[in-house]
C-alpha cells in the first residue's frame, strides 16, 4: 500500500481490490501561461507581462520587487520566491527553444512521451490540420485544468480514466465523461490513435499533421515532413532457439 499504509489512510489487512479504496495518480503539471494571469493581474508592480507573440507568461526580474503578490494571486500556485535573489520566477516555457520551433525541455525530456507543445487557435477557428486544435476543439478529449477560475489556462489534458469522474470533473470541468469516452475508444479510432503517436516522436514543434494510412506524419508550417511514424509499433517474435548464434533464449513472463 506504500505511503497509504504508513499514514493510516488505509485499514489493516486491506488488499488492493477493484474498486479501489483508495487511489492515486500522478499530474504533472507547469505553469499554464494564462490567457488572463492571475499573477499578472495581482502583481502592483507591473513586473509580469504576457508577450504577444506567442502567449508566455514572463516576470522581469528588474523591476520585481519580491512583493509576492503574484505567488498568492496564482491558484495554480507555479509562481516561486527566490530567497536568494528576493524575487519572483517562474516558468518560462523554455521561450529561447520555442523562438527556435524547438519544443520546451520538460516535453522534450519526457520518457512517458505524454506531452506535445504547440499553438492554439480560438474555437471559432479551429484547424483539423493542427495537432492541438484538433485534441482540444474537434475531438474535445484534451481539457483545461480547473476552468472555473476563469483564467483560461493553456495547458490542456488528457484526463485519467480509473480516476473517480465525481473527482476528475471538478478538475477539468464537465467534459470529463465525454472526453474519457473518446479516449478509451483511440484503439478504434485510426486519427485519434495516431495523433497520440506523434507525442515525444521528436523535439521539433509540429504545427500540422497528417495520417496516411498506417502512418502518420507531423509537417512544419510549409507542409514539409518533420518525422512520420507508424499507427502501430511493429511486433517482433524472436525465437526460442537461434541458430545463427546457436543459443536458447528464455521468456520471462
Amino acid at each position: 500500500m506504500g505511503e497509504d499504509d504508513c499514514s493510516g489512510q488505509v485499514d489493516g489487512g486491506a488488499s488492493f481490490s477493484m474498486e479501489h479504496m483508495a487511489w492515486f495518480y500522478y499530474l504533472a503539471r507547469i505553469c499554464n501561461h494564462c490567457t488572463y494571469p492571475g499573477c499578472l493581474a495581482s502583481c502592483p508592480r507591473g513586473s509580469i507581462y504576457k508577450r504577444p507573440e506567442d502567449g508566455i507568461v514572463l516576470v522581469d526580474q528588474g523591476r520585481c520587487r519580491g512583493y509576492q503578490e503574484c505567488v498568492k494571486g496564482c491558484p495554480y500556485k507555479k509562481v516561486f520566491f527566490n530567497m536568494m535573489t528576493g524575487t519572483s520566477e517562474k516558468c518560462i516555457a523554455c521561450y529561447p527553444k520555442i523562438e527556435m520551433g524547438i519544443q520546451p525541455q520538460c516535453f522534450v525530456n519526457c520518457i512517458g512521451k505524454i506531452r506535445l507543445a504547440g499553438f492554439l487557435s480560438t474555437p471559432d477557428k479551429a484547424n483539423p490540420d493542427n495537432p492541438l486544435d484538433y485534441l482540444v476543439h474537434i475531438r474535445k478529449v484534451a481539457l483545461p485544468l480547473f476552468p472555473q477560475f476563469g483564467l483560461e489556462p493553456n495547458v490542456y489534458y488528457i484526463p485519467p480514466v480509473h480516476v473517480p469522474q465525481a473527482f476528475t470533473s471538478q478538475m477539468f470541468g464537465p467534459g470529463v465523461a465525454e472526453a474519457v469516452k473518446t479516449y478509451r475508444n483511440a484503439p478504434n479510432d485510426p486519427d485519434l490513435s495516431s495523433l497520440l503517436g506523434l507525442f515525444g516522436s521528436t523535439e521539433m514543434i509540429i504545427p500540422r499533421w497528417k495520417r496516411q494510412g498506417d502512418w502518420v506524419a507531423g509537417m512544419d508550417e510549409k507542409g514539409k515532413e518533420v518525422v512520420r511514424v507508424p499507427l502501430r509499433e511493429p511486433i517482433l517474435i524472436r525465437p526460442a532457439y537461434d541458430k545463427l548464434y546457436q543459443i536458447s533464449r528464455t521468456n520471462c513472463p
